[in-house]
């Protein structure tokens, strides 16, 4: 049988002297967003507002193909978290790749039209391709000033580790740095449910040296209902994202009474330094830390709250948290101090919910 267009073109090899610093891995979607002027449509499918969950296909393709009626004002966009970061970390300078897996559609044609448009060359991402299943798709649903996200994972949720091996096999590890270099695996959470085989395989076959795991909470029901293999994920992470609603639901499961109890017990159950970075709202965002920059053993715990001066227009706060740890993550790997890398990430958060759209690092004035 043919080979797809996509599929021969996301296989490509690397160039032999890639650098990459991020290696990142999430749910490959094609996302949409309509704007509702009533809720007769949630009634229907027994949909509701304020709400961030997954449904079957089915009737995500049903709510698509009816709100969806006017191509020119709902034009798709890239979606999932990791792949978001990812094209910001491009923005920044900073080279990443990105691991999923998506359908052999029609949405995994307009997928790889839209990471052409986004700059994103071949040697920005590696999609396996899934045969008989369907690329991933989000749909944002907003209704006055409430919002909802329902997705159907499709075919990211199929991705495999003899696919990640392939590749390593095929390129002869070239997506790998020296273990002296710094690089960082980013797994987001809505990847991890149905892909607990592949990171766990992440955590025992690549994290040495100076290879680090960031994870990215995600969602307070990612965690509840994920919770012991989230845990196994963030005893190796030196890197723990998330709001903190979602530090809450996760301090909860853990059986902490507050947060900062919760970050001395990860502590010393791990051998991992740790750096918490807890988003509240635009303004604010707090760490707690044993990490000491050149130093692979843990240190004293600190704790910091960093206040950034809110913004007025807020526009749309959709990816507003893959910008924070894009930019985090691109000053921390070019030897920014935490405290800096906080503030840079939070500034440049902040800018990007006043537009439309994902913003660029090299469109805002920060003034640090």
């Amino acid at each position: 049988m043919k080979q797809s267009t996509h599929s021969q073109w996301s296989c490509i090899p690397f160039k032999k002297c890639t650098d990459i610093k991020v290696i990142a891995f999430g749910n490959a979607l094609v996302s949409y967003t309509a704007y509702l002027e009533d809720t007769k449509l949630l009634d229907r499918y027994k949909l509701s507002m304020n709400t961030k969950c997954e449904i079957d296909v089915e009737t995500l393709s049903e709510v698509t193909a009816e709100v969806i009626v006017n191509k020119e004002q709902h034009e798709p966009k890239l979606g999932g978290s990791a792949m978001n970061t990812v094209c910001i970390l491009k923005s920044l300078g900073t080279k990443a790749l990105f691991f999923g897996a998506c359908g052999d559609d029609d949405q995994s044609k307009i997928m790889f039209e839209l990471l052409k448009n986004a700059n994103m060359d071949r040697y920005c991402f590696k999609l396996q391709t899934i045969p008989d299943t369907s690329t991933g798709r989000r749909i944002s649903l907003v209704h006055k000033d409430s919002k909802s996200l329902y997705t159907n994972n499709g075919a990211s949720v199929k991705f495999t580790g003899s696919y990640l091996q392939q590749v390593e096999n095929e390129e002869n590890s070239s997506f790998l740095r020296p273990l002296n270099r710094k690089q960082i695996f980013y797994i987001e959470g809505f990847f991890v449910p149905k892909c607990e085989a592949v990171t766990t395989f992440i955590v025992r076959h690549y994290l040495k040296g100076r290879r680090y795991l960031a994870l990215n909470l995600s969602a307070d029901y990612i965690v509840r209902i994920n919770f012991p293999h989230m845990l196994f994920l963030a005893n190796n992470s030196l890197f723990i994202f998330g709001n903190r609603a979602e530090f809450e639901v996760f301090r909860e499961c853990w059986g902490a009474s507050c947060i900062k109890e919760l970050a001395i017990g990860l502590a010393k159950e791990s051998k991992v330094p740790k750096i918490l970075v807890i988003t509240n709202g635009a303004g604010v965002v707090e760490m707690i830390t044993n990490y000491v920059p050149g130093k692979s053993t843990p240190g004293n715990i600190t704790y910091c709250t960093f206040h950034v001066t809110p913004v007025e227009n807020i526009t749309d706060t959709t990816g507003c948290g893959d910008v924070f740890v894009a930019a985090f993550l691109h000053e921390w790997l070019n030897k920014s101090s935490l405290s800096h890398c906080a503030l840079v990430a939070s500034c440049l958060a902040s800018k990007s919910i006043q537009k439309n759209g994902r913003c660029s690092y090299h469109e805002t004035s920060i003034g640090v």
